[in-house]
């Protein structure tokens, strides 16, 4: 074996302890999706989304997770009576207007059974056109843990 090979599974080995010993990873009901679904996922036909979108990046786990221990309190100062549990989420990071941000694309479980296998919603951006306030979105601004143009669908 190379030292190159003997690096590589070294590292490896060192990226899940680290992964396994903090113990966090994502609710089941959520993905960040890669960067190439960005354009996707912003291209929203039923609401507004992030404009003046200059490029994408990866968040990191710990600023989903941010996202997400604060979505309850969103919700609530929203009215909105949708249960976090019901729903499911993804997330890209955008550049906007020069702001690094957090995207975030909310969908309840039923449509998984319309759009095809359940596993291409952790990677492939998931539009649905109308539908209601079940379909919904929000920036993020991790730099100051703020929530900004939160959308919801219309109804045809």
């Amino acid at each position: 074996m190379t030292m190159r090979a003997q690096f590589l599974i070294t590292l490896l080995a060192l990226l899940a302890w680290s992964t396994e010993s903090n113990g966090e990873s994502l609710p089941d009901h959520c993905a960040i999706l890669p960067t190439s679904q960005g354009a996707a996922l912003i291209r929203q036909c039923s609401r507004g989304s992030p404009a003046g979108v200059s490029g994408f990046w990866n968040p990191s786990l710990s600023q989903v997770l941010a996202v997400e221990q604060r979505l309850p309190e969103l919700l609530r100062k929203s009215c909105h009576k949708l249960k976090l549990s019901d729903s499911y989420r993804q997330y890209v990071g955008v550049t906007s207007r020069g702001k690094k941000l957090i995207y975030l694309n909310s969908f309840p479980e039923f449509v998984l059974g319309h759009s095809g296998d359940r596993r291409d919603w952790r990677t492939t951006a998931l539009i649905v056109c109308d539908g209601g306030d079940v379909f919904w979105g929000v920036e993020f601004d991790p730099a100051d843990n703020t929530f900004h143009n939160i959308q919801f669908n219309g109804v045809a």
